[in-house]
């Protein structure tokens, strides 16, 4: 019996075994108490041995079922065992007069608990055809019945009764104590869950912000090599270690991107936008990649397009770019074009649509549903020489969700791929955008350097605990002209900033002691302070546009992401001084 309690209460026994121990436990009280009862009111000889046996072949039945596992087969005949003592029970308890219609009740409600699929159709068929011939029977033979006296039958209604109702209260107690349970269980969980994304949280963005200091360094110090003049040699592979820097921090993007779509951290930055700035920010991002590959690449645009829209422009960005890259990725020749449009819907909303069609390898029909999935790559085989994460259109299909917009595809495999996105946008300007010419709209080349002196009539303090990160900023300022003085932390900062007046302060985030943004605020209310009103740029390996966001709350004039290339630097400090004048 105890160890029949244990199994009934432990949260690890399957839910199906616990629910048979109970009821058979309490089945075997019935055949114990019924047997006594037969006992102790005289009953004959036959009807006790036969009530004797069949609770020793019933209570056999449940201790093999356990002990060999066999959950199935052991309920089927334990309800078999049931089904054929319940004729004697009721012939011999006065039928319908005693306690055998409880009794009859509670053999239907053990069948159907305790057993599953077939087995449960039959077992409750055979105890309803069975209990129907015993009432038939009864009817038609009423001397069949074994009438007891009424204090008798009174007795025994009292006890079936009795029985049923501790089945109920049992059955009530169990089936509570197992929500209880599995609702701590859900609770734990969800704690434990909430506080392995709260670890996957620290874990991405620890990681991120540890992979862009190293490479800040080395992108910023091959920035320096490439202006310098070297032999083409060296400057090959210069070029390539730009180019594998960048796209070791376009997968660093990507995972932290998933990690916030799947955490349900991503949140959409809408503001006003100009349409052909946009494109024109495409076209220069996607135009060397093609003509690298020697692929024909357009860009058109409907001119009836609006000059201005309201949405976020860098997830619209990030979008274009992922289905752009990804087509010139998979075509090795031919073409890729980007054509854009616009739809208004009976309602008065306004779709931004972008078709990207490609002459590439194009995609097998059975394989397109599972385009979209994370970690997914299609026909990794043959494309195994291709980089890539397989995470670019997993963050677009997430993306356009959240900005309630769609994406489609067809594809012939073989001979390319058309990509049919549509976005929601609003309409801040609807001025016709007319003709433009998209074609070689590339930004040059990002490494040149800045014209001579262009800075010079500034004062500039960068604050970065890492002296690497000093040295590439300074590098990067050289040929501006600008004075450079660098701080190796907050404090230091703070009595430079008492001293000098800078016009610019580049403050890292992440340092020890004191943080960018404690020192930020310090400054801006520093007695005696000379840089309250100096222009504050967070200059930080956080990335992300949540980050930037926060940053600016907090009262940062920019925000510049590492690895920070030299004309991104001196075009902020530009756009926050206007003291730089371009040659």
């Amino acid at each position: 019996m105890r160890s029949a309690i244990k199994r009934i209460l432990n949260p690890e026994t399957p839910l199906q075994s616990r629910l048979f121990q109970l009821l058979s436990t309490i089945a075997l009280a019935e055949f114990v108490l019924v047997s006594a009862y037969t006992v102790v009111a005289g009953g004959d000889a036959v009807h006790i041995s036969i009530m004797l046996i069949g609770t020793a072949l019933f209570s056999t039945t449940v201790a093999l079922t356990f002990k060999t596992g066999k959950m199935r087969a052991g309920s089927a005949i334990s309800s078999l065992l049931y089904f054929l003592m319940y004729p004697l029970t009721f012939f011999s308890s006065g039928g319908m007069y005693g306690g055998a219609p409880v009794v009859f009740a509670f053999a239907l409600v053990y069948v159907y608990l305790v057993t599953q699929g077939w087995e449960r159709a039959a077992c409750l068929a055979a105890c309803i055809i069975g209990s129907g011939v015993c009432y038939i029977v009864s009817c038609r033979f009423p001397e069949l019945l074994d009438r007891h006296t009424v204090t008798a039958e009174h007795i025994e209604s009292f006890l079936s009764i009795l029985l049923v109702t501790l089945l109920l209260c049992s059955l009530f107690a169990f089936v509570t104590g197992v929500y209880r349970a599995e609702n701590r269980i859900v609770q734990k969980q969800k704690k434990e869950i909430e506080a392995l994304n709260q670890a996957q949280k620290r874990f991405f963005s620890s990681m991120s912000h540890e992979i862009r200091t190293p490479v800040n360094a080395i992108i910023g110090l091959n920035e320096m090599t490439l202006r310098e003049e070297i032999s083409d040699e060296v400057r090959q592979n210069a070029q390539n270690i730009e180019a594998a820097g960048r796209s070791l921090l376009h997968t660093v993007n990507e995972i932290l991107d998933m990690s916030r779509l799947e955490t349900g951290r991503m949140e959409l930055m809408p503001g006003d936008y100009e349409t052909v700035s946009m494109l024109s920010d495409i076209a220069g991002m996607t135009w060397s990649r093609a003509q690298e590959k020697g692929l024909e690449y357009e860009i058109e645009a409907d001119p009836e397009l609006p000059s201005k829209l309201r949405g976020d422009e860098a997830r619209i960005k990030q979008i274009l770019l992922n289905v752009l890259t990804n087509a010139i990725k998979y075509t090795k020749a031919g073409s890729v074009k980007l054509t854009v449009s616009g739809r208004t819907d009976e309602a008065g909303r306004f779709y931004l649509i972008c078709d990207v069609a490609d002459t590439g390898i194009g995609i097998r029909e059975e394989n397109i549903p599972r385009l979209f999935t994370a970690f997914q790559r299609i026909d990794e085989k043959e494309n195994r020489a291709i980089e890539g994460t397989g995470l670019g259109l997993a963050i677009v299909k997430q993306l356009l969700d959240i900005m309630e917009g769609t994406v489609c595809v067809t594809s012939t495999y073989g001979k390319g791929s058309a990509f049919h996105i549509e976005i929601p946008q609003e309409v801040a300007d609807g001025k016709p955008i007319g003709e433009v010419n998209l074609k070689r709209t590339g930004k040059g080349n990002p490494s040149a350097p800045s014209s001579a002196g262009s800075l010079s009539s500034l004062k500039i303090l960068a604050v970065d605990d890492t002296p690497m990160n000093l040295t590439v900023i300074k590098k990067l300022l050289r040929d501006t002209g600008a004075a450079v003085d660098t701080a190796s932390g907050g404090a230091e900062a703070l009595k430079m900033t008492v001293e000098t007046r800078y016009d610019v302060i580049l403050m890292d985030h992440q340092m020890p002691e004191m943080d960018g943004i404690e020192c930020l605020h310090q400054i801006r209310t520093q007695e005696n302070g000379k840089n309250r009103g100096s222009k504050i740029v967070c200059l930080t390996a956080n990335a992300g546009l949540e980050m930037e966001k926060l940053y600016r709350q907090e009262g940062f004039d920019g925000f510049l992401s590492k690895p920070v290339r030299g004309k991104a630097l001196e075009n902020e400090i530009e756009r926050l001084t206007g003291d730089w004048k371009k040659s």
